[in-house]
């Protein structure tokens, strides 16, 4: 597509709507607070991520964000990772550019450092890496994410942080159904599209939704990239006296040609025979039960299934033409991972009068079964392994009139061949000036079990090490939340600090192999700010940014000249930022612009090795116009990086370029 036909596109967009406004992350919706928590906090939004029992966001002592169905709605977006960069202390990486695998990074901690979840199930692998490449919000209608340890609550991997896609729940009524489409292009090469039906209704005791979603994106390189998703999800609640079911199961299928090779796409050919897929099914059922007003009890049965592969062919080149490592061989790698957990939660009201306690405690049993084959120039070979583990926990909850709100609690878990770890948490908040000022403070310890195969795997490559340990962090944070009702003015500032010790990394082993080896240990620091104002109704702006500095802090047993000591974090910026408008301008147009800004960062050229460089920081600028046509018709354009700002998601892997958007939603 053109340049002058997608500026085209969007000066129709903007001529629509002239003021805007931008909604920052930080703008939660008021949803409706569920019985047994809405009297902590009637007015503020209930946070179920991070706490066995959902709380109001004013009770958490820990940072925590949340975007609701109507922020969902104006901002449209092709892909989830989109969505979540417009909350704090994420930052998004696509190693492999734009489309291509896609990692979190929560408070620059590393890609395994963060769970990630639908309706509580985590889509992580063993290990905790979680690739976003293709995740789309089909039928999601709420976001949510816990920053900080979060392992006394989730376990492994819950060390930055945890995030929650949660699935629509169905409203009594007749059946509502809900068509989306959306397609354009971008100013070199790339073209996207996405469609969507959801349908949800029911009757007061049984409640239902479901939805499934495909979508396309063409890839910004002479090479397609054409990666494609088909999703499918499905919820039913059922209400029956002191009785409480629900289910939830969510498909996803990703594949994606993969064109970039991990020195770049000038350096190095694009690769026409590289190509990979991945199919999941997340599914869980949970009973709860409520023999009377202050006891509860929980049941819930949770499933992931992962079937990954991984395939490239031989391009012909000369490894001699080039001074850095070109993977060009005939290679293949299937892996499928299949995790079944059962978890019990009871918890008792203990509270009377101004003084509330909730004791929550229950455990969790958990199975892994990891199966991998390899075929090609390296060799055929199989192998599977099998892992189980187990947990306990308790937490207090509690509120001490309106003055004192406050979450403790710990987590014994423990993994087969591995330690037991003891996860406590704490997190207290005062009210200094009722309703206006709140100071918070929290701290904890997390850790990551390490993967089944840094463990196990023996290869011609790779030696096992069955006594690699896991990965562990202490954190402790203490922010101020300002607000001024009558004005429609929101504030918050964190203060973090981060120790991760025991990192796992590949080092050498003997003249042929490496190994994994528990060695390093890095610190981060972090500033989160968020402001926000409400000036009229359907009139908003905010502005939030996070600073970060990340340091190795000891570097024994990794190369010196990759880690030296004091060096900062490899795909960590040091600043990202949001700043958004948004707008009702007539009764049917409504219009967000949002800035995302990211600073600069140190990564490797090579993706997994090379040498240390510097990438510039960037901003981004978007905008989202919407039309209401009809009580039941919506139109909208999106406009993405609109100053076309020349940008890497990696080394020598350009960003998004300047892209267009139009799409429909239909409701009958």
């Amino acid at each position: 597509m053109h340049r002058g036909l997608v500026r085209g596109v969007l000066a129709l967009a903007v001529s629509a709507g002239a003021p805007l406004t931008v909604s920052a992350a930080s703008a939660v919706p008021q949803d409706s607070a569920r019985a047994d928590t809405a009297k902590a906090r009637r007015l503020a939004p209930i946070v179920v991520t991070g706490t066995r029992v959902p709380v109001s966001r004013d009770a958490l002592g820990f940072a925590a964000s949340a975007l609701g169905p109507e922020a969902l709605r104006a901002e449209p977006a092709l892909w989830a990772p989109a969505v979540l960069t417009r909350l704090p202390s994420v930052a998004i990486e696509e190693g492999a550019g734009v489309g291509g695998p896609t990692i979190l990074r929560l408070r620059g901690g590393e890609e395994s450092f963060s769970v990630v979840m639908f309706d509580g199930v985590p889509l992580n692998q063993t290990g905790g890496f979680a690739d976003l490449m293709g995740l789309s919000l089909t039928n999601v209608e709420r976001v949510e994410v816990a920053r900080g340890p979060q392992s006394a609550m989730y376990g492994s991997s819950a060390m930055a942080g945890a995030v929650q896609f949660l699935t629509r729940e169905g409203r009594p009524g007749r059946p509502r159904l809900t068509l989306g489409a959306e397609g354009g292009a971008s100013a070199e090469h790339g073209g996207q599209a996405r469609s969507e039906v959801t349908v949800d209704g029911g009757t007061p005791a049984v409640r239902y939704s479901a939805g499934a979603g495909a979508g396309y994106f063409r890839g910004v390189y002479a090479l397609p990239h054409d990666l494609t998703t088909w999703d499918g999800s499905a919820r039913v609640d059922a209400h029956l006296g002191r009785w409480q079911v629900s289910g939830t199961a969510r498909y996803m299928d990703i594949s994606s040609q993969l064109p970039v090779r991990d020195p770049g796409v000038t350096r190095a050919p694009l690769d026409p025979n590289q190509r990979d897929g991945r199919t999941r099914l997340l599914a869980a059922t949970t009973a709860r039960f409520r023999p009377t007003a202050r006891w509860r009890q929980e049941l819930s049965a949770k499933v992931m299934r992962d079937d990954f592969f991984y395939e490239d062919r031989p391009d012909g080149l000369d490894p001699a033409d080039y001074a850095f490592f070109v993977f060009d061989f005939d290679f293949r790698q299937d892996a499928d991972l299949w995790r079944g957990t059962l978890e019990y939660t009871g918890a008792h009201d203990l509270g009377a009068g101004s003084a509330a306690l909730l004791l929550a405690y229950g455990g969790k049993v958990e199975r892994e079964d990891l199966g991998v084959v390899q075929t090609g120039d390296f060799g055929d070979s199989k192998s599977s392994f099998t892992r189980d583990n187990g947990a306990g926990f308790v937490e207090v909850q509690g509120h001490l009139g309106r003055a004192v709100d406050f979450l403790t609690g710990v987590r014994y878990e423990r993994f087969a061949g591995l330690g037991d770890e003891l996860l406590p948490r704490a997190a207290v908040v005062v009210s200094l000036v009722p309703d206006v000022l709140r100071l918070r403070a929290s701290a904890g310890r997390a850790f990551k079990a390490p993967n089944l195969e840094q463990q196990n795997l023996n290869s011609p490559f790779v030696a096992p090490n069955p006594g690699l340990r896991p990965e562990i962090s202490v954190s402790w944070e203490a922010g101020l939340v300002a607000t001024v009702p009558g004005a429609g003015f929101g504030a918050r500032a964190t203060f973090f600090r981060q120790i991760y010790d025991n990192l796992i990394r590949l080092v050498p082993f003997d003249s042929t192999r490496v190994q994994n080896q528990n060695v390093g240990k890095s610190r981060v620091l972090g500033l989160e700010l968020e402001l926000d104002r409400t000036w009229a109704p359907g009139w908003q702006t905010g502005i939030g940014g996070t600073w970060l500095e990340s340091k190795m802090v000891d570097n024994t047993g990794l190369d010196g000249s990759l880690y030296p000591v004091g060096s900062a974090l490899f795909g960590v910026p040091q600043w990202t930022g949001n700043a958004f408008v948004e707008g009702r301008l007539t009764g049917a147009l409504s219009a967000v612009v949002r800035g995302r800004m990211v600073g600069e960062q140190e990564v490797l050229t090579e993706r997994f090795s090379g040498a240390r460089v510097r990438l510039d920081p960037y901003f981004r600028l978007g905008l989202t116009v919407r039309v209401q046509l009809r009580s039941w018709l919506e139109a909208y354009a999106r406009g993405e990086n609109l100053l076309d700002a020349d940008y890497a998601t990696s080394f020598d892997k350009p960003g998004l370029p300047l892209t267009a958007v139009v799409g429909v939603r239909v409701t009958k």
